[in-house]
């Protein structure tokens, strides 16, 4: 993204490895924080912030997109944008 800051990108390429590990968009990670189950921020290797979806081709997980750069919503809305592209 035009004039995001540079962090964004390596922010996009967590939420996506975290998509990958756990198998579930990092956005269902946030809300179980969100919902008071803090646990989940000590899981190794997780991003829980939204932006990040694992790629399925019939039922498997085949990779992961992530994205960063604006508000965690609105990365949710592009990456699922470019899922949909998939």
């Amino acid at each position: 993204l035009d004039g995001t800051q540079k962090g964004s990108s390596v922010v996009a390429q967590e939420k996506a490895r975290t998509a990958l590990l756990f198998k579930r968009p990092t956005q269902a990670l946030e809300e179980a924080i969100a919902a008071g189950k803090l646990q989940m921020l000590d899981l190794p290797g997780a991003t829980p912030i939204e932006g990040g979806l694992p790629l399925l081709v019939e039922g498997h997980v085949v990779g992961a997109i992530g994205v960063s750069g604006v508000l965690s919503g609105q990365d949710g809305l592009v990456a699922a944008a470019g899922a949909a592209a998939l």
